[in-house]
């Protein structure tokens, strides 16, 4: 039966969808059929839990009479950290090593093994398109060659063949009716505004992302290899050697962490990987001087083409250029690791200052002890004793506060910028990225004045990012479930078989990621007297009730919201304006 391609369901009545949103499944190779195991670089164990989870949103919307539209934003599969093919001795070294340029024809084959090694994620997806439900997939910046038809095929054949195991060809057709691909976003006037967000961080941005056509030009496939974000870069060339130790790192800022915990419980597994990782030093700067000196002509006539049909066909026109001239892409690999390159110099210089201006303290006073007069030799060697034990004292004192500070973060500044930025462009109430592995909420300002707010989903993966302890499980499902235009941020529970609120806590002073400082209350006016006859006072009662707000989303940024009129706590959330 031959694959569809890209069109809709149609319907004489047309509801609007309740949306669910998630992302950063970064499914790998899954088990290995050989071993009984799971390949060494799979992070998602958990499919078992998906398919549970889209049975629930069929019976529930069923039960309520609701329709659906999942949107899968970004990074659902994580083509970055797949172990590379070593089938071909004519590949050269390091691309045996590390993973050769991804073709149209390898990202197909990569999917493929994905999605054999993931049955039960397929699964659930053809029982939410079985049931009526739409499903969009969109681009990330672990799977970007998702915008590929090869790869889109891949997963409708998959989904082909389960749909088949329970019906006809018409109902196959019907249902793969509900499945979409988005080459960048999700946009609905007046409601919603979701991408991945890898755009907005300068550690993961490509130049040109939009890549639906770029197997149309070789040439700009091979340029495909030189628009590196760092990000991709580390996880290509450095943290997949380490293999099931190192989970998905979503910024470079958790190095110093993945450092501390390889230093204390896996030295040998660090100094290994970076002896074996040594002959290719000088093969990998080489192929990133060239990206440097790469004009990516190709493969930003591809990016512009795309854009210009995005702006035409969504009808935002202008607003989508300037959308696109947001993204950060101050740190490619390039210019970062000439960068990073730098910051080591410039550490090693500065350690052998240190250990240089240690040296010579210590000199100094064995110098001053060896010219005291009227000392014994037992007090010199007691002074010399008290001097070795201070200087020892002082480098462990700086190398345990280097191995274990936390590293000062600014925490999503610039995916909070960009959203407000969306808010003012496009004028939604929501906006919703994935990406940074992190669940936040904040609060926005709508161009009328009203609110808006800015969602990030998290991840289904093992979470291995934050340096102090937050109210969230290791491994938390959430998501993001938009009804009319009013979004709840929650994590689906497998063992309770429904979703709960997500933990948001408020930190005091911040003005960082969707936290404002908490300000004192105004002082209550003296209230006025009121003369009011006893039949009117159930009506007065009821309209001060109603004018009580809603609560929908949890975790609430701002503090009047947060408490009731008498200033005790109360367990809300923050309505759409």
């Amino acid at each position: 039966m031959p694959l569809m391609r890209e069109t809709t369901r149609t319907s004489a009545i047309a509801p609007r969808r309740e949306l669910i949103i998630l992302s950063d499944l970064h499914m790998g190779r899954g088990k290995n059929t050989e071993t009984g195991r799971f390949f060494a670089l799979e992070a998602f164990f958990y499919d078992d839990d998906f398919l549970r989870f889209c049975r629930y949103l069929c019976a529930d919307a069923t039960k309520r009479g609701a329709s659906l539209r999942v949107i899968i934003n970004g990074d659902v599969f994580d083509l970055l950290r797949i172990e590379p093919e070593q089938g071909d001795p004519a590949l050269p070294l390091i691309d045996r090593r590390y993973g050769a340029i991804h073709t149209p024809e390898l990202a197909a084959r990569m999917a493929h093994q994905i999605l054999l090694g993931h049955p039960n994620f397929v699964r659930g997806i053809a029982e939410l398109l079985r049931s009526g439900h739409e499903v969009i997939m969109l681009a990330g910046n672990h799977d970007i060659e998702i915008q590929w038809e090869s790869v889109r095929d891949e997963i409708r054949h998959a989904l082909e063949n389960v749909l088949a195991e329970e019906g006809g060809p018409k109902s196959v057709r019907w249902a793969l009716l509900g499945l979409r691909f988005e080459d960048w976003f999700y946009y609905e006037p007046g409601r919603i505004w979701v991408e991945h967000g890898c755009q907005y961080d300068p550690e993961n941005a490509f130049r040109y992302p939009l890549r639906h056509d770029v197997p149309t030009d070789p040439e700009a496939v091979r340029e495909t290899e030189h628009d590196m974000p760092l990000g991709n870069f580390f996880q290509r060339y450095l943290y997949n050697g380490f293999g099931h130790v190192t989970f998905i790192v979503p910024t470079s800022r958790a190095n110093p962490r993945y450092l501390r915990y390889l230093l204390v419980n896996q030295p040998r597994l660090l100094f290994g990987v970076l002896a074996s990782h040594l002959p290719f030093v000088f093969q990998v700067l080489r192929r990133l001087a060239k990206a440097a000196m790469h004009s990516h002509q190709n493969l930003k006539r591809v990016h512009e083409g795309v854009l210009a049909r995005l702006a035409v066909g969504s009808g935002l026109g202008e607003r989508l250029y300037t959308v696109d001239k947001m993204k950060e892409t101050n740190a490619d690999a390039f210019h970062a690791t000439r960068s990073l390159t730098k910051q080591f110099v410039f550490a090693l210089g500065l350690i052998t200052l240190i250990s240089l201006s240690g040296l010579g303290l210590w000199f100094v006073g064995l110098m001053a002890i060896s010219e005291l007069r009227g000392a014994g030799f037992g007090l010199r060697a007691f002074l010399f004793l008290i001097l070795n034990f201070l200087m020892a004292g002082a480098a462990v004192a700086t190398l345990t506060y280097s191995l274990l500070r936390a590293p000062s973060v600014e925490h999503g500044k610039a995916a909070l910028r960009a959203a407000q930025k969306l808010v003012d462009l496009m004028d939604v109430p929501i906006v919703t990225f994935g990406h940074t592995h992190e669940e936040t909420l904040s609060r926005l300002s709508r161009p009328n004045g009203g609110r808006a707010w800015f969602y990030n989903t998290g991840t289904w993966i093992a979470v291995f990012t934050h340096d102090v302890l937050m109210p969230r499980e290791r491994v938390q499902y959430t998501y993001l479930r938009v009804r009319h235009d009013e979004g709840e941020l929650v994590h689906w529970s497998p063992g309770r078989g429904e979703p709960l609120p997500v933990i948001l806590l408020d930190e005091t002073g911040s003005d960082g990621f969707g936290l404002a400082p908490v300000a004192a209350p105004p002082p209550p006016a003296k209230p006025a007297p009121v003369v009011a006859k006893p039949a009117e006072a159930p009506a007065l009662a009821a309209t001060t009730a109603a004018t009580v707000p809603s609560a929908n989303v949890t975790g609430a940024t701002d503090a009047s919201d947060a408490h009731d009129m008498n200033g005790a706590p109360m367990t809300i959330s923050a309505k759409q304006a």
